[in-house]
């Protein structure tokens, strides 16, 4: 037999604690006053990258005390619209550092900082280190847990990070408080054909088989063994799940054994934010993106730099072939941070000669390299550049025109499909010779993926093309966006009386380039407003924004990305 495999060490789990428990852990204290129940946990797949913390039930409200997990120093503040939202990061003496996101609010003398910073730089969106850095005691009480930056619901995001690398670790490796039971639950296993001769059930495509069983032991629910000829590769779809809540989290770790030997296996303690992206090589991502499911590739891709998961990774990385016609036996182990484990057992044969015609090659347009630069031109209608290593694969790249529509300024083209994921950001141009100069100033891209609307994508020009730089395959056009974005005041907040408990609201929206740039001037002088996009919302909390007493005049102007802007003056008494 022929077999590639990954040498692996033991797995050594303590049923009932996390799997690393020992002595020498630092101790956290739990960051809120309520039991720690969980909507999401370490390592859980999402799009474009892994969970990097815990995500902690808040009771389904805003407002929750948030505490400190040891004693430090608030050494970094991040509020932004999106991602994390209102963040606090603090560091430890034990070497590690905190991160409590999704704030609604910051602890007066945090706050107080915070402001200041954000009105010396005219800017709600702000990212800075606080000099000199605001001391913490355990336990004190540093904000109020919410639901801003691009969070879907009230709770508070933790994380633990190591301070001199800043590599995210697995907070349930650290003892909390946190309940669980259940292990993981086993969707299905996935076949992957990995050589253009590679057949699965006679097929050059992955497949997927379903699995049936429960409460640790799974088992295939095909009758007969799948049929492989060539080197093959396996995926799982795992899925593991806290007490007390519904929500679908991710496994701890994954081991795969073929005929007794361990193929491949990968243990989640820590991450790396330098290469979070490529998740899109380590799971199946045509299968994420069709269908959202999870599944774990037991083979390691070329552009996987994910080592940090690996215990050891072999030059052939889970690639299985066998030359012989045979059955052979497989075994999958999954576990959580607690130690439970789910095991599938199942059968496959090998084959020794194809079972169906091998499919002709298929066409394609190009062929691009994963190491090295890339372009690909279409007359001097579009070009496409990728710099090297934007690609997890070599890839036969396809490419299609359509015709304008005429809701469109240019052709549409199809770069490969949006099932192909992509490490690094491309750059695609497109020919704006044939748009009258004065609307080339409201371009705007339209990128459409399989399914849904189209999302837009800011460029700038560059000679007679509109350039634009995107992290996704799809289908591109050119359209125009000449409309300026709405400014509506909400109720009460149109003008009138107002009092220090006051909080003036204002949707704002744009359809289709979207809000680059806003700004609020209070009796001439710039005011801090808060953005929840979300919501479509800004507004400001009149105590604290620098109303004068009697008339008080507020403008707000509200730009796109394509310039387009709406401004607006209110007049209120205080």
């Amino acid at each position: 037999m022929i077999f590639n495999r990954l040498f692996v060490l033991p797995l050594i789990l303590l049923f009932g604690t996390p799997a690393l428990a020992q002595e020498g852990i630092p101790e956290f204290s739990p960051p809120l006053d309520i039991p720690l129940i969980l909507s999401g946990n370490f390592a859980e797949m999402r799009r474009n990258h892994f969970h990097t913390g815990i995500d902690i039930k808040t009771q389904g409200v805003e407002g929750q005390n948030v505490r400190a997990a040891a004693e430090g120093y608030v050494s970094r503040v991040a509020i932004s619209p999106w991602g994390y939202g209102k963040a606090l990061y603090i560091d430890h003496p034990n070497g590690y550092t905190t991160v409590y996101a999704h704030l609604s609010s910051l602890s007066a003398k945090i706050d107080s900082v915070v402001r200041a910073e954000q009105y010396r730089t005219e800017s709600f969106r702000v990212d800075f280190a606080p000099d000199p850095p605001i001391p913490v005691e355990r336990q004190e009480l540093i904000a109020l847990s919410g639901n801003s930056g691009s969070s879907g619901g009230p709770h508070l995001h933790f994380e633990i990070r190591r301070t001199a690398d800043s590599r995210p670790q697995n907070p349930l490796l650290f003892n909390f408080d946190v309940a669980d039971n259940i292990p993981p639950r086993l969707r299905g296993v996935r076949f992957h054909p990995l050589t253009d001769t590679s057949l699965v059930d006679g097929q050059t495509e992955a497949k997927s088989y379903v699995l049936t069983g429960g409460n640790g032991k799974y088992r295939m629910r095909a009758a007969a063994p799948v049929k492989t000829y060539g080197a093959v590769g396996f995926s799982l779809h795992a899925l593991d799940f806290l007490d007390g809540a519904p929500n679908k989290c991710g496994i701890y770790s994954l081991k795969l054994e073929v005929e007794g030997e361990t193929v491949c296996r990968q243990q989640f303690d820590e991450l790396d934010f330098a290469v979070s992206r490529h998740i899109n090589c380590y799971k199946d991502y045509g299968a994420f993106r069709r269908n959202g499911w999870h599944y774990h590739k037991s083979f390691i891709e070329p552009g996987n730099g994910l080592e940090m998961i690996y215990p050891e990774i072999a030059p052939d990385s889970g690639r299985v072939f066998f030359p012989e016609k045979g059955i052979r036996q497989a075994k999958y182990t999954s576990t959580d941070a607690y130690g439970n484990t789910s095991v599938l057992e199942f059968a496959f044969e090998t084959l020794d000669a194809p079972d169906a015609p091998l499919p002709a090659p298929e066409p394609y347009d190009a062929y691009f390299y994963r190491g090295r630069p890339n372009s690909f031109e279409y007359g001097d209608e579009l070009q496409l550049e990728m710099p090297a290593n934007a690609l997890y694969n070599d890839l036969k790249f396809k490419f299609g025109r359509e015709m304008p529509t005429a809701q469109s300024l240019s052709p549409y083209f199809s770069l490969h499909n949006d099932f192909e994921p992509l490490d690094k950001a491309i750059t695609v141009k497109i020919s704006m010779a044939d748009i009258p100069e004065p609307l080339r100033e409201k371009v705007v891209g339209a990128r459409y993926a399989a399914a849904g609307a189209p999302a837009w994508v800011p460029g700038e020009p560059d000679g007679d093309y509109f350039a634009m730089t995107v992290k996704d395959f799809g289908r591109f056009t050119l359209m125009a966006d000449s409309t300026p974005p709405t400014l509506t005041p909400n109720r009460y907040s149109s003008g009138g009386a107002l009092s220090d408990r006051s909080v003036l609201g204002f949707s704002v929206k744009d359809d289709r380039s979207g809000i680059k740039t806003y700004e609020a001037r209070l009796n001439g002088k710039w005011m801090l407003l808060e953005y929840e996009p979300k919501k479509n919302l800004l507004f400001a909390e009149v105590g604290k924004s620098g109303f004068k007493k009697g008339q008080n005049t507020l403008e707000i102007t509200v730009t796109d990305h394509c310039g387009n802007a709406v401004t607006r003056s209110f007049n209120y008494t205080y």
